[in-house]
């Protein structure tokens, strides 16, 4: 990973009630990975334009981003650029919104299916598993509303013979200017499932429609905005599946840093998978004892499945932050890491005691590269760090910092201690050997080079130059021997 990663953010900032969750997520994100040098770009747009995304993303192809997290508004229309990047390096993740048809690395968000089978099975309960329910799906164009419905039409098979559902999924239902007058055309039903964002004009209309309706019908549909809270609290809208926006927001960003750092690897990015909630009505209380069991048992399937979602959240930024720290093909801390502690060991060493600083790099490891194969120079890389981490303390902090390099921090150690290590690292090394793909035995060698503090350095730049200077004489010295040795 480059010393300054950068990820480019794509959603609407439109409307605000929505949105704002899901950015908060995201700069939240930003903070806690400042750190690692991450930069992230924030790049609204319009709530309904896809054109601005293609023209954003058109924008990026020069820019060239570490990584995209696009909130894709219409995933067919995306898919082509989505790929464009692939094809150049950029991992691209898709949050609320999925791309599955293009080849971006990740998804965000909650599974719209399970959302929308959720919907269906509450509907059923509110109604009491008898009557007619009307849907309004949304767009079947779109992913999201389409896996929706999906999971919505299922849960309604389940009831079929007691539950009659008329799917109101043509083009004139699509946004359409709900009024009193289409939802009575549309005759009565017992409740009504909303599968976009048309949640809070239907439930307008049938709060117009309450002095005439013998019984308040039920409303479920999605995301708890502040439009929907009134509604809520009245008991016009009778539950919604609540998508967590800020956890999608700060998961879009945490997998796009993820794909970054598992880019040299080609190892794949497992997508996050939001957990709904349910937010119940105001009035839910008095809908009955076998309802509000149901309700209980639902909220409580929910709160287990949270518990155990923020376990995955924990146990998913640990492992975020060894990713940010370690070497992927030997799995020693990286130069990051190395840098970070040598400076606090140091200001540790300077009043309390000795340090003391290997540096090791590989003797011919481009030889073994050309005439091997970069299989067995990777097998001789991952041979050297076993050997490290077997030679070493616990206390003591081994890296891999590029190529060939290597380096061992030695806390309370002075140059007598050093000098054990160091010849243990090379006796161990020595009755290494590593075997190529053709099966041949090859030797390792290494030429390490020792420098303590205070001794011979009084900081950290100080020290790393001493250990350098003196691995170098190591390795210039090893090159006389094998010269002379040669001419014999």
């Amino acid at each position: 990973m480059r010393e300054n990663a950068t990820i480019a953010i794509i959603a609407p900032g439109q409307p605000e009630d929505f949105f704002d969750l899901l950015w908060q997520g995201v700069w939240e994100a930003t903070f806690d990975l400042a750190s690692f040098g991450v930069q992230v770009q924030d790049l609204t747009t319009p709530g309904d334009d896809v054109g601005e995304q293609r023209k954003i993303l058109e924008g990026l192809l020069e820019v060239r981003p570490d990584a995209i997290g696009l909130l894709a508004l219409n995933a067919s229309e995306l898919d082509d650029l989505i790929d464009e990047h692939v094809d150049r390096g950029t991992a691209v993740i898709t949050f609320l919104g999925d791309a599955p048809g293009s080849r971006r690395a990740a998804f965000v968000g909650p599974n719209p299916y399970s959302a929308g089978n959720l919907a269906g099975e509450l509907l059923v309960k509110l109604i009491g598993g008898r009557g007619r329910v009307v849907s309004f799906p949304g767009s079947r164009g779109e992913f999201h509303s389409e896996k929706r419905y999906e999971g919505f039409r299922d849960a309604m098979q389940r009831v079929r013979g007691q539950v009659q559902e008329d799917c109101c999924c043509g083009k004139e239902y699509v946004h359409a200017r709900f009024t009193p007058e289409l939802l009575q055309w549309l005759g009565t039903a017992a409740g009504y499932y909303v599968g976009n964002q048309d949640l809070a004009a239907i439930a307008e209309v049938l709060e117009s429609l309450d002095a005439q309706c013998a019984v308040r019908p039920a409303l479920v549909g999605f995301s708890n905005t502040e439009s929907i809270r009134g509604f809520l609290e009245r008991g016009v809208v009778s539950a919604v599946i609540d998508e967590n926006r800020y956890q999608v927001g700060y998961f879009a960003v945490q997998k796009a840093f993820e794909a970054v750092l598992k880019r040299e690897q080609k190892a794949p990015v497992a997508s996050v998978q939001i957990p709904s909630t349910v937010v119940f009505a105001a009035n839910a209380a008095g809908a009955g004892d076998s309802l509000n069991s149901a309700f209980e048992l639902l909220v409580r399937q929910r709160t287990e499945v949270l518990v155990s979602y923020k376990r995955r959240l924990e146990d998913a930024n640990a492992r975020l932050l060894d990713l940010a720290v370690t070497d992927p093909l030997t799995g020693l801390f990286n130069r990051r890491k190395f840098e970070e502690t040598l400076q606090q060991e140091v200001s540790r060493a300077l009043r309390y005691g000795p340090l003391s600083l290997l540096m090791i790099d590989l003797d011919r490891f481009k030889e073994i590269n050309d005439r091997h194969g970069h299989q067995a120079g990777d097998e001789a890389l991952k041979a050297v760090a076993r050997v490290l981490q077997s030679s070493c303390r616990g206390t003591d902090t081994c890296a891999r910092l590029g190529g060939d390099e290597f380096a061992v921090i030695l806390p309370h150690s002075d140059a007598g201690a050093g000098t054990v290590v160091r010849d243990r690292i090379q006796a161990q090394m020595e009755r290494t050997a590593v075997h190529t793909p053709e099966g041949e035995q090859i030797a390792i060698g290494l030429s390490i080079g020792l420098a303590s503090l205070p001794a011979e350095a009084a900081n950290a730049e100080e020290l790393v130059a001493a250990a350098d200077a003196a691995m170098y004489q190591v390795k210039q010295a090893s090159r006389l021997i094998a010269g002379e040795s040669s001419r014999r």
